[in-house]
């Protein structure tokens, strides 16, 4: 990972739309400008709504502003995808396409669990933070040079069991902004979704599919079980594992851990994001 200090234009931003990258607009730059050094403090609150489970119903009822971001959770495989996508994208300026750093839940609760360095900047995010002296997060941000460096990260994160999403914010894809790496002890986010918050973190353009003729039974493998934090997966009358589809967020781990192949990734026939991040990048369809 390389450092560079300066940058010869505002970055780039994702048009959903029309499937390009073009360049932001300094309204949309200032914007995450002013987020950036926020984002902390609303993490920090937001946490400290989630110490008791009487504070955590108030924050469950509580709508989240337009302004705030989502993220869509996504497997290893569509977060290569989408990193190959913009890295593929043709520019004429000099700007950086994704940076890392901190996980800013991390930084801002001051509760660390490695992997540390995991938040994965884009685009015009990642060429205004590697400008910039200081952050919200007070850390710099490192810039990754190349596609096949992100995406080797994107499989270490993979392997210490985190899931990927990508995050936006004003309920638009043209706001995209970081491929977050994310586990249910620290991550914000994470936490208030296993704690009932429901319109924040959201489901992904993927299911699993399980086959448990393949199942190997929990009492002999249960990767699928210890790896999941979503809930979904469970141990059967037969001691092989289940699936509650309705409750997969399409994470991919329980698939990626299946020694057996009994479980898969398919499409999600009900996938709503479409207009935010397309399966046309992030499936190659």
């Amino acid at each position: 990972m390389k450092d560079k200090s300066k940058s010869k234009s505002r970055g780039l931003v994702l048009d959903p739309s029309t499937g390009k990258l073009r360049p932001v607009s300094f309204r949309q730059k200032m914007w995450q400008w002013v987020y950036g050094f926020c984002e902390p403090a609303i993490l920090r609150g937001t946490d400290f709504m989630l110490k008791t489970p009487k504070r955590a119903e108030s924050f469950n009822r509580m709508a989240t502003p337009k302004m705030l971001p989502r993220e869509v959770v996504v497997t290893s495989e569509a977060a290569c995808r989408f990193i190959d996508f913009i890295y593929s994208q043709n520019t004429e300026n000099n700007s950086a396409r994704m940076a890392v750093t901190k996980c800013v839940c991390q930084t801002a609760t001051k509760t660390f669990r490695e992997p540390v360095m995991k938040d994965m900047a884009l685009l015009y995010t990642a060429d205004m933070y590697t400008s910039l002296k200081h952050t919200g997060i007070k850390e710099p941000f490192h810039i990754i040079e190349t596609a096949e460096e992100a995406k080797s990260m994107i499989r270490y994160f993979d392997e210490c069991g985190l899931v990927h999403t990508v995050m936006y914010c004003n309920s638009s894809g043209k706001w995209t902004f970081v491929v977050c790496n994310c586990d249910d002890e620290v991550c914000i986010p994470m936490k208030a979704y296993k704690l009932g918050r429901r319109d924040q973190v959201l489901a992904g353009p993927e299911t699993v599919s399980l086959d448990r003729e393949k199942c190997l039974g929990c009492s002999d493998c249960g990767k699928c079980i210890e790896r999941y934090i979503f809930g979904c997966n469970a141990v059967g009358e037969d001691g092989k594992s289940t699936v509650d589809s309705s409750k997969c967020l399409g994470c991919g781990l329980c698939a990626v851990s299946c020694p057996s192949g009994a479980r898969t990734m398919i499409p999600r026939d009900d996938y709503e994001h479409e207009d935010k991040l397309t399966t046309a990048i992030l499936l190659g369809k």
